[in-house]
């Protein structure tokens, strides 16, 4: 029977001889986690002394090979350092952006805020101390269900992506053999078909804003009395989204030099959004949230006149003072610049995402509760896959994946092969009796 494999950071049996002085000698092997074995001896006056010696130069290379090689992480580490290396890895990933480390962070740690809900459920507070093999399947799936069942479930899908991710680490620095994350119960989520704005609903919308233009009640807005004057752009930004298909964030960083309203047809050329920054503010950031998102958009003729009568307007030629996001070199770097915006927010600077969804909920009132920009975007995808199809709605929209398209943003059933002659031929009466 072959000998048992000595584990990674463990040592095999321990052999003593006495020497020719009367002392004793010990030693040896220890695996490292390089999986080479070294002899490690030791002495001393007698044989159990040798022994006592031999195990504190033992103990000493194990935790020696822990620290160098392994890091840190052993069963006893509590999830709350997990969760400080984790984060410290998605910082330094070039993948991950800062808006989505910022998400990360703001569901592990509770905000500092004093505006902020005190029963928000976040990581840290939740799980923070618990060590690693107190974190079984069980207890991270009580998390995960609690929020699902309190009707959190987007919240339970963030919490369980970043629970993958820290326990992956004790995984990896050998703290465990599989993560625990994996075998939680999945977060099953009913399919629903995505909602669009016919065309009736959106001449009835499109007349609505007009009456909310001009300052009078409408279902669920009051009639305007004081304050700043209810702002057309916010109409025209709707428009531009529902006449390309655009993202809120990439019509709101819109600048005229983005737009060839010359030529036949008119394009508009997407290459920035809109992004905050946790504890800086807004910034025009110069590239699209992803490598599809990057393309040349034909605009309608309704699109098209909007921005033409934007355009002769003298106050929209103007310089707008921005902070901006650029690659420079394969980093990102912050500048101040000055961009011609197409809509700019009050005194020019750069419109806030948060304000304009505040303010379009004010337009839409309830008869219209429904529709979101998101609407104008499935609503235009949609419309491509019935004239063309799913691959020239998703480049549309800018996504990457055609899967992603059809699942969220295309409101039509998926039409199965004419089969019908194979039926009637294996199941059909046959000929009328005469």
């Amino acid at each position: 029977m072959p000998r048992p494999v000595t584990e990674l950071g463990s040592y095999g049996d321990i052999g003593t001889k006495q020497k020719p002085d009367g002392s004793w000698r010990a030693w040896a092997t220890f695996r490292g986690y390089d999986g080479k074995g070294k002899l490690v001896d030791a002495h001393g006056p007698t044989e159990s002394k040798a022994k006592a010696e031999l195990r504190k130069k033992l103990t000493a290379r194990q935790k020696q090979y822990k620290g160098r090689a392994r890091g840190k992480v052993t069963r006893d580490t509590r999830l709350s350092i997990l969760m400080d290396m984790w984060l410290a890895e998605a910082q330094q990933d070039a993948g991950v952006d800062q808006q989505s480390y910022d998400r990360y962070q703001v569901e592990i740690d509770a905000s500092t805020d004093k505006r902020a809900k005190r029963d928000t459920i976040k990581l840290r507070p939740a799980l923070g101390n618990l060590r690693v093999w107190e974190a079984d399947t069980g207890r991270l799936d009580e998390h995960i269900q609690a929020l699902a069942a309190a009707g959190l479930i987007p919240k339970a899908r963030r919490h369980k992506t970043i629970l993958t991710g820290i326990m992956g680490l004790a995984v990896r620095y050998g703290a465990l053999s599989e993560n625990p994350v994996r075998e939680t119960s999945r977060l099953r989520k009913r399919k629903t078909n995505p909602q669009i704005i016919d065309q009736e609903r959106l001449v009835g919308l499109r007349e609505q804003l007009r009456e909310w233009l001009t300052g009078n009640e409408i279902p669920g807005t009051p009639a305007y009395t004081h304050g700043p004057k209810r702002d057309p752009l916010i109409v025209d930004i709707a428009d531009l989204i529902l006449g390309s298909g655009v993202r809120p964030g990439e019509a709101l960083a819109a600048s005229w030099d983005q737009f060839d309203l010359v030529s036949q047809p008119a394009t508009f050329t997407v290459t920035a959004t809109v992004v905050r920054l946790r504890g800086k503010g807004l910034y025009r950031q110069e590239w699209t949230k992803t490598a599809a998102g990057r393309r040349i958009v034909a605009l309608p003729p309704f699109a098209v006149d909007m921005l033409k009568r934007l355009q002769d307007d003298p106050m929209h030629g103007r310089m707008s003072e921005v902070k901006a996001l650029r690659e420079v070199g394969g980093d990102v770097v912050e500048v101040d610049d000055k961009t011609p915006l197409v809509f700019p927010g009050r005194g020019g600077a750069l419109r806030d995402p948060h304000n304009f969804n505040r303010t379009w909920r004010d337009a839409r009132g309830t008869t219209y509760k429904d529709v979101t920009q998101y609407t104008f975007r499935r609503t235009v995808a949609t419309l491509i896959a019935e004239g063309a199809d799913a691959k020239t709605a998703a480049k549309q929209l800018g996504q990457s994946r055609e899967a992603i398209t059809e699942r969220h943003y295309i409101a039509s059933a998926e039409l199965a092969p004419d089969s019908s002659a194979v039926l009637e031929k294996g199941l059909g009466r046959g000929p009328a009796a005469s």
